[in-house]
């Protein structure tokens, strides 16, 4: 009886909404404007073909990333259900949604090291010398140099007179030597271990940064979107603000137009190598957060009849063009770099965390008040790093509540958000250790497969099983209103997710195998090689034993000479799928549920209060689906 009333009441949860359309706009601009479109864009498009780069990545654009991008968001609208929920749209791969919340889960508890590492550098920015900017320190090696300093000479400071460190008789090469921010990062910040086999010591320092960021994450999380609603517009929108006051002020510096000129400069030949396409592809992917579950999660909250297709458009081309602003940004003060140094802009900068937290510094130290630009370029870190983690943490919460709907409930719904919280920070401990950097690079290579697999997945189960027509009629049942939505929905979405996409995302894949290169090198042994893919495997397991399990199951119920249709059976839409509210299942095949939920409810309360049943139930009982309109179904009440 309580599972019958638990059915019952599934449909009436009340659930949040968002307090107005901008609030899930700005969420979903955060998302997907990250640290990403800081260090990786700008270092793809240089290696890449300068300007010519922008060519496969707005062909990637068009043809896959706007295009799953509406799919993930069409499917939380419309079924109000978060990453695992919306599997009642084919129970047998419920566990993809399994595969993406740990996805999120992964790759929030190691993007989060990055934003604590940006606290630790703005905190370091307050003081009356940026410590990166100097040689001489207790954590400097012999090799250390500053900008001016001679970089032929073994002792050019007298180390021994200095710090009590003896570069007397050593071997020096003048290839060996390192900046003075380089080895702040790894000597002083990180203290970086010799690889992933020594984790050393706990790094209190940067544990205590990293508590901080999840103290910020649980508050702004603590009552849901309500909450994120709010906090994002600050996080996600005041980022541009910076961006723009460092673009001012490094388009003005000298070798700006060096950088830029760079940072643009076309090299078509390029276009015929396989990897700069996989790398724009991969870029646009990964940039627009899809296949985490955030996306569904975050367009669950919206209005049944929200115009999801123009967000889908909007949102990718303002992530798209951050990118490529952010670009101009970086570019300008490499320029500097370069021409400060006499090093050629290829050689100052650097991928991934040695950028922000190697270069990027470096070039803040040659600027006048140093404090204040490093202060403005770190916040603006931290911000872009918080607006991507909260909806990604949200994802996993939502999930689990929609999951396990008791999680709702006011007096669990708060404990159990900070009890996530409390997991995701005690989880990632052990990055935060001397040797801590390894891990994070390796998730960080672990994940990137299974989003791949997970996106070609996900278009395979719900335009080729679950199927184009119905989908179609669901999104129609939206949006279908608007005429210029349905023209770009059967114009260009349409053919995207049956052909081009999956053919892309499938092409990426095989890419991906081909040209895979093991991680193993001095920091790296072996065994860190079956990590990896013990990581890849834990990720995706979930899917097949889902599937297996799950049919297997239901298979002991029937007979075995009917196990083919029981398959064909098992990968229909189960009969609780379809828009959550009751005024929403309009089309006939999703008033079953309401039919069968109102006969529970009329035969619940036979049993409760021991009543003859009213004349309308009576009415009701024993017609056939086809007896309901639209308008009796939206005059039910649960």
């Amino acid at each position: 009886m309580s599972e019958e009333k638990e059915d019952k009441d599934s449909l009436k949860e009340s659930r949040p909404s968002w307090s107005r359309h901008l609030d899930f706009v700005i969420t979903c601009v955060g998302n997907a404007v990250g640290l990403g479109n800081i260090w990786r864009f700008p270092h793809l498009a240089y290696v890449n073909g300068g300007g010519a780069f922008l060519i496969p990545y707005t062909i990637s654009l068009i043809f896959m990333g706007i295009p799953l991008f509406c799919l993930e968001l069409l499917i939380g609208q419309f079924s109000n259900s978060g990453p695992l929920t919306i599997w009642e749209l084919n129970i047998l791969f419920k566990g993809l949604g399994y595969t993406t919340l740990w996805l999120a889960t992964i790759i929030c508890i190691y993007y989060n090291l990055v934003v604590a590492t940006s606290f630790f550098y703005l905190f370091a920015s307050m003081q009356s010398t940026v410590p990166w900017s100097t040689c001489g320190n207790d954590w400097n090696t012999c090799y250390c140099r500053t900008r001016g300093m001679n970089t032929s000479l073994d002792d050019p400071l007298l180390w021994f007179n200095s710090t009590g460190l003896n570069c007397t008789g050593i071997d020096f090469k003048p290839e060996d030597v390192k900046s003075s921010s380089e080895e702040y990062y790894y000597k002083y910040v990180l203290e970086a271990t010799g690889g992933i086999y020594d984790l050393g010591k706990v790094k209190w320092d940067i544990t205590l940064c990293n508590l901080l960021a999840w103290v910020i994450i649980c508050a702004c999380l603590i009552n849901g979107v309500k909450t994120m609603g709010k906090a994002v517009y600050f996080f996600a929108l005041f980022p541009y603000v910076l961006m723009t006051i460092l673009l001012v002020r490094g388009v003005t510096l000298d070798g700006a137009k060096k950088g830029i000129d760079y940072y643009l400069s076309p090299d078509t030949s390029k276009l015929t190598e396989a990897k700069v396409w996989k790398a724009a592809a991969s870029q646009i992917f990964f940039s627009l957060s899809c296949c985490t579950g955030s996306l569904t999660a975050m367009s669950s909250y919206n209005k049944f009849d929200n115009n999801v297709l123009r967000d889908s458009i909007t949102i990718p081309i303002i992530n798209c063009l951050t990118s490529f602003y952010a670009g101009f940004a970086i570019f300008s003060i490499l320029g500097f770099m370069s021409v400060n140094t006499g090093v050629s802009v290829a050689n100052v900068t650097t991928d991934g965390q040695g950028l922000i937290f190697v270069a990027y510094p470096e070039a803040l130290s040659e600027l006048p008040v140093p404090q204040l630009w490093s202060c403005f370029f770190f916040f603006m870190l931290i911000c872009l790093g918080l607006s991507t983690q909260f909806p990604s943490v949200e994802a996993v919460l939502t999930g689990l509540q929609d999951e396990f709907s008791s999680l709702r409930k006011k007096k669990y719904a708060m404990m159990f958000r900070v009890s996530v919280c409390v997991i995701g920070f005690l989880v990632g401990l052990p990055m935060c250790t001397q040797g801590g950097t390894y891990l994070q690079d390796l998730f960080d290579n672990a994940v990137g497969l299974p989003l791949l697999l997970v996106g070609f997945l996900e278009i395979f189960a719900i335009v080729w099983i679950y199927g184009l027509k119905r989908f179609t009629e669901d999104v129609m049942l939206m949006v279908g209103g608007v005429k210029s939505g349905r023209i770009l929905f059967y114009a260009y979405y349409v053919w995207n997710w049956v052909f081009f996409a999956p053919l892309l995302i499938l092409g990426i894949i095989v890419f991906e195998c081909i040209q895979y290169e093991p991680i193993i090198d001095e920091h790296y042994p072996a065994w860190s090689e079956a990590i990896t893919w013990s990581t890849v495997g834990f990720i995706m397991v979930w899917m097949p034993a889902w599937y297996i399990i799950k049919f297997c199951l239901e298979w002991k119920k029937e007979d075995f000479k009917h196990g083919g249709r029981l398959f064909v059976q098992l990968n229909q839409p189960t009969i609780k799928w379809g828009p959550r509210d009751a005024e929403n299942r309009t089309l006939p095949r999703y008033q079953k549920y309401l039919l069968e939920q109102k006969n529970k409810g009329d035969i619940l309360q036979h049993q409760n209060h021991q009543t003859d049943v009213p004349m309308e139930t009576k009415a009701v009982q024993g017609h056939d689906n086809e007896a309901f309109t639209p308008e009796t179904v939206m005059s039910w009440k649960f």
